[in-house]
């Protein structure tokens, strides 16, 4: 197989499907997606350990894209614990940020009943409303800004991790960003195509709420296309950390 690409973008789509055992693999991830309901966190972590083995090929290994076996869940569980580490500590400004923006929104609501009793409301209790909201679109703007932020910087730290196999790794932002720096654009495309998938994505569950019937099938879609939109893309952001690694690290492409 080849490595992925724009030039074999046919063959991203495609390598999911070509392993003979490709329905047990796919299921296995599309349960493991599915019972993050039920059981959250837990999971989830496993199925990142599992996307890290296919990055860390493309990375470190012979360059092929190939779906794993799933023999080694203590080892998924291990790496894709550094993963979800990792994104939490990232969305942690996110988090505060909005949950400041929505308890303020929601306390100046609680302050307006609490002066609506009086006789004479004072001024201040007309505007508090309009103040929490300002405060919350103000949140919500910052957190939109930070989000795309971090979404175009993001990857290269988690691809960092996969090579090292060090969770620190997300965080020493001088190696990193230089390999972000000399391939912005090979990480853009990667993320251009993830909003693609995840757009194609959002269609196929529009198109299922056009039937009361058809809506009872949205939590058993939406798991396997969740998993199989982490196999398309994350070998992309793989690729491009991959394509400008030092050169004493690099491993020549095997094409068959």
């Amino acid at each position: 197989m080849e490595s992925p690409s724009l030039m074999n973008f046919k063959n991203l789509l495609a390598y999911p499907f070509k392993d003979n055992k490709s329905g047990s693999k796919i299921l296995i991830g599309s349960l493991l997606i599915f019972f993050a309901s039920i059981i959250p966190i837990l999971p989830l972590m496993i199925v990142l350990g599992y996307i890290m083995k296919i990055a860390k090929r493309i990375i470190d290994g012979d360059g092929q894209l190939s779906l794993p076996e799933w023999d080694n869940w203590s080892e998924y569980l291990r790496d894709g614990f550094k993963w979800f580490a990792a994104l939490l500590i990232y969305s942690l400004p996110l988090i505060i940020i909005f949950s400041i923006g929505y308890f303020v929104y929601f306390l100046s609501f609680i302050g307006i009943a609490a002066v609506e009793e009086t006789a004479n409301p004072p001024v201040f209790a007309i505007l508090l409303p309009f103040f929490g909201m300002a405060v919350l679109f103000l949140t919500i703007f910052i957190g939109i800004f930070l989000s795309l932020f971090e979404m175009m910087i993001l990857p290269a730290g988690l691809m960092h991790v996969v090579h090292t196999g060090n969770f620190s790794a997300a965080f020493q932002f001088k190696q990193w960003w230089q390999i972000l720096k000399k391939n912005f654009l090979g990480f853009l495309v990667a993320i251009i195509f993830l909003f693609g998938f995840y757009y194609l994505m959002m269609m196929v569950f529009s198109a299922l709420y056009l039937s009361i019937v058809l809506c009872l099938a949205i939590p058993f879609a939406l798991a396997p296309l969740s998993f199989l939109l982490g196999l398309w893309t994350i070998p992309l952001f793989a690729q491009a950390y991959r394509e400008v690694m030092p050169l004493e690290e690099e491993i020549p492409v095997l094409v068959e």
